[in-house]
């Protein structure tokens, strides 16, 4: 709406017809009193139409009725119309209200309480601590307790947790834990009881660091997969009475070999921001953006992506399920880089090398890294890489009683 029919929209105006002779004369002597009408329009030669404010109506129909003209009101608008519209359809009305005042009571409620991140600790156990301080399925969300204070009681009450986190998403409330690092499979686990440590497959003995238990292979052993590499009996097995079953305790890293197989196209696609931004602000009722057809501006781009940011309203320490969003979109393209051959053997090879290590784990690393064969077909580049890698191969292996 336009600035300079803002006034006219809240105080009224009317959409008039005139029918009859001397229309003419009639608009002279309307302009000669400084009645404004606007959008005048001639239908016929003797029918006439235009827009006025409800103040210069009254002055209007003197005028009219002076002169003998037919006059007919066809439309109008503005706010004083509508009010007295609302007033005739008071029930509709409450229906409006009584739907808003449901829909902030059903906004105001914590429907679904979920746990996440938890592998040991039953979904029920949190659940129940979380009950006891105050967040369960039909709490009124402004009596939960603050964020600050729920992370620290769970914290406080489960002892196998290293972190606990709350937040609140619409009208659930998420609980995430993160459970103590579990002990390492290659330590001992008073549980499963003593264990001897066996090769997981076959290598080349890089390194061994045993704490506890007898070694039973060496630097530069050759292993095969199930060979026992560090026993659970400690002693001499020659001297009766010797040995004594403390369980294995260790690592032993080992040479292993690896052949991987790549495909890098030649023709490279990437997304690329071009830096123009579209901004705009809409209102929301709970999970509801309203996209008000004469407030929101098509985006001007063909690709983009886009960030949203609510901002909640709020009475004092009460959120409520209304605010606006800023919706920012900015303009992206994908952008076509030829590669040359030497390039995307060395992008092959480091794709390579990193999902070999994300394999390997946290004690593995290569040692060497060889392309057996390299292959240009149909605008991509075939790799075969070979890799000589170090990773821990040791694995438990319970030891059964009367072994």
């Amino acid at each position: 709406m336009t600035r300079h029919k803002w006034p006219r929209s809240m105080t009224g105006y009317l959409r008039v017809e005139l029918k009859g002779d001397n229309l003419t004369q009639w608009l002279n002597r309307a302009m000669n009193a400084e009645i404004q009408l606007k959008n005048i329009r001639w239908e016929d030669e003797k029918r006439l139409r235009f827009t006025l404010a409800v103040q210069d109506f009254y002055r209007m129909v003197p005028l009219v009725r002076r002169t003998g003209i037919h006059m007919r009101i066809v439309g109008k608008k503005g706010l004083p119309f509508w009010l007295h519209k609302i007033e005739r359809r008071k029930f509709f009305m409450a229906g409006i209200v009584l739907f808003l005042a449901m829909l902030f009571v059903m906004t105001s409620i914590v429907w679904r309480v979920d746990v996440e991140g938890n592998e040991t600790i039953p979904d029920e156990q949190i659940l129940k601590l979380a009950k006891q301080e105050g967040v369960y399925v039909g709490q009124v969300k402004y009596r939960l307790p603050d964020t600050e204070s729920v992370q620290y009681r769970l914290s406080r009450n489960l002892p196998n947790v290293s972190w606990v986190g709350f937040r609140l998403e619409g009208t659930r409330a998420i609980i995430t834990v993160v459970e103590k690092k579990r002990v390492d499979p290659t330590e001992q686990n008073d549980d499963r009881g003593p264990v001897n440590f066996i090769a997981k497959r076959d290598a080349m003995v890089y390194d061994m660091r045993v704490e506890r238990g007898r070694p039973m292979v060496g630097v530069s052993d050759m292993v095969r997969k199930g060979q026992v590499l560090i026993s659970g009996y400690y002693g001499n097995p020659d001297e009766k009475g010797s040995l004594r079953l403390v369980g294995a305790k260790g690592k032993v890293l080992g040479i292993m070999w690896y052949d991987s197989e790549v495909v890098i196209p030649l023709t490279q696609k990437r997304k690329v921001f071009t830096g123009e931004r579209h901004v705009s602000t809409h209102l929301y009722i709970g999970s509801r953006v309203l996209r008000l057809s004469f407030w929101w501006n098509p985006v001007p781009f063909e690709r983009y992506e886009t960030m949203q940011e609510f901002h909640a309203v709020r009475v004092r320490n009460w959120r409520l399920p209304i605010g606006w969003v800023n919706e920012k979109r900015m303009e992206m393209k994908w952008v076509r880089r030829t590669l040359t051959r030497e390039e995307a053997v060395r992008l092959g090879m480091e794709r390579a090398r990193a999902d070999l290590l994300a394999r390997l784990g946290q004690e593995g690393r290569v040692l060497e890294e060889k392309v057996l064969h390299e292959r240009l077909d149909n605008g991509k580049v075939y790799l075969k890489i070979h890799f000589n890698a170090v990773e821990n191969i040791a694995v438990p292996q319970p030891i059964l009683q009367g072994e």
